[in-house]
């Protein structure tokens, strides 16, 4: 998968974008400007004056952690693909999986994911809680997970990558 170069902040349109995507990139921050936080492992910055070696490295780096991770598959219709495996999603899964997938091995918050769910409305507090725990054993079969993150939302991964994650921090 290709690394997009990211003017900052000339081109923050463009770097909302990618993120939605899931296109690796690297931002190249002009001068004394204060780069954006990056969401995910697939992005980077670095400011100009940029060595281009550095910024090779820093390319190359973006490019194996894309390759290294497969990105599930949301169409319109509501289908999920992810692993050679598929699900059909209800409306509201599928509104849920759209704002995980946008933030794909990053935590999403719960006012996140509400608003994303139910735009035009406030559920009971638990619904949100409910329809992750559907989702949840609907996802197992294509070797996703959503992970509670205690205080801040929840995370959409894969399971592979779940399962390093908590043998790396015991």
């Amino acid at each position: 998968m290709d690394v997009r170069l990211i003017r900052w902040p000339a081109a923050r349109a463009q770097l909302d974008e990618l993120r939605a995507a899931g296109v690796p990139r690297l931002v190249v921050v002009d001068g004394d400007v204060v780069p954006p936080p990056p969401i995910d492992e697939l992005e980077d910055w670095v400011r100009l004056p940029a060595d281009q070696a550095d910024v090779r490295v820093r390319v190359d780096t973006l490019a194996e952690r894309a390759r290294g991770k497969a990105f599930p598959q949301l169409s319109p219709e509501g289908v999920l693909r992810h692993a050679g495996t598929a699900v059909a999603l209800s409306p509201v899964e599928h509104r849920l999986v759209d704002a995980l997938i946008a933030r794909f091995g990053a935590v999403v918050s719960r006012h996140d994911l509400m608003d994303a769910a139910w735009p035009d409305e406030r559920p009971p507090r638990n619904a949100l809680d409910v329809h992750i725990s559907r989702l949840r054993r609907r996802l197992d079969e294509l070797d996703l997970t959503v992970t509670t993150v205690r205080g801040r939302g929840y995370l959409l991964d894969t399971l592979s990558d779940n399962r390093q994650q908590v043998a790396a921090n015991g």
